[in-house]
C-alpha cells in the first residue's frame, strides 16, 4: 500500500523524470486541507483530481529550469520541493503552452472552478516580486511521514546555496501555521494579506534576505 514503510529513514534526492508521477501525488496528500485549494476546488475528490495534473505539470517544468527535491524511502516518495532559481518565475509562453494538455486535465476535472484557478496562477504571476531570488514554488509532505524533518532536508540544501551565490529566497502560502515554521529558516513575512486566489483566503509572502544572517535549525533526529 502506499504508505508502507514510511517510518524508516528516509533519503534525499533530485528527483527525475520517472518520479513525477509519485512526487505529483505526494504533492497532493500533502494539500490535501491546503487552505487557497480547498476555496478553489470545494469538493475534495474532485481537489485531487485536478490537482495532480497541476502539480506534476509543476515538477516537469522545474525539472527543466530549477531543481526538485525529494525524500523518499525505497520508491516510495515521501516528500517534495520545488524550487525556480533566479529569473525562472513567471513561466515563459512557451513553458506555458508546454503545460498546457495538463492544464486542460484541470479543466475537465472541474470546469467551474477553472477561471478561479487561472485567476489564481495569474495573479500570483502578477505580485510576484521582480528582485534576483529562490522561489520556493511547492513544499509538501505526506501526512504519514511528517514530524520527521522531511521538510527540513529539502529546503536547506538550496538556502545553502543561495547563502553561498548571494541571493535571498521567497515564498508564498495560505496556511497561515506554516508562518513560524518558515521563520526558522530565516524567512520574514513581508506581506501578511496578499490577494491571490480571487475572493478566497490571503497568503502570507515571506522572504529570506542575504542581509538578515538567519542561523539554520539544528537538524532532528529521525
Amino acid at each position: 500500500m502506499d504508505g508502507r514503510g514510511t517510518g524508516g529513514a528516509a533519503r534525499i534526492e533530485v528527483l527525475g523524470p520517472p518520479q513525477i508521477e509519485a512526487a505529483a501525488a505526494a504533492l497532493v496528500r500533502s494539500h490535501a486541507d491546503y487552505p487557497a485549494f480547498r476555496h478553489v476546488f470545494p469538493d475534495p475528490a474532485t481537489r485531487e483530481r485536478a490537482l495532480h495534473p497541476f502539480f506534476a505539470a509543476t515538477v516537469r517544468d522545474a525539472l527543466s529550469f530549477g531543481e526538485v527535491l525529494g525524500a523518499l524511502d525505497g520508491t516510495t516518495v515521501l516528500a517534495v520541493a520545488v524550487w525556480l532559481p533566479p529569473a525562472a518565475f513567471p513561466w515563459s509562453v512557451g513553458r506555458k503552452l508546454r503545460s498546457l494538455p495538463a492544464f486542460m486535465r484541470v479543466l475537465a476535472a472541474d470546469p467551474r472552478s477553472f477561471r478561479t484557478f487561472m485567476g489564481y496562477g495569474a495573479n500570483a504571476e502578477h505580485a510576484h516580486p521582480e528582485d534576483s531570488h529562490w522561489y520556493l514554488v511547492v513544499l509538501g509532505v505526506r501526512p504519514d511521514a511528517q514530524r520527521r524533518g522531511l521538510g527540513s532536508k529539502l529546503i536547506e540544501p538550496v538556502l545553502r546555496r543561495a547563502d553561498r551565490d548571494g541571493v535571498a529566497c521567497y515564498l508564498e502560502t495560505s496556511d497561515r501555521a506554516n508562518v513560524a515554521y518558515y521563520e526558522r529558516f530565516g524567512f520574514k513575512v513581508v506581506d501578511d494579506a496578499l490577494a491571490l486566489v480571487p475572493n478566497g483566503p490571503t497568503h502570507v509572502a515571506m522572504r529570506r534576505s542575504i542581509h538578515d544572517e538567519p542561523t539554520m535549525p539544528k537538524p532532528r533526529r529521525e
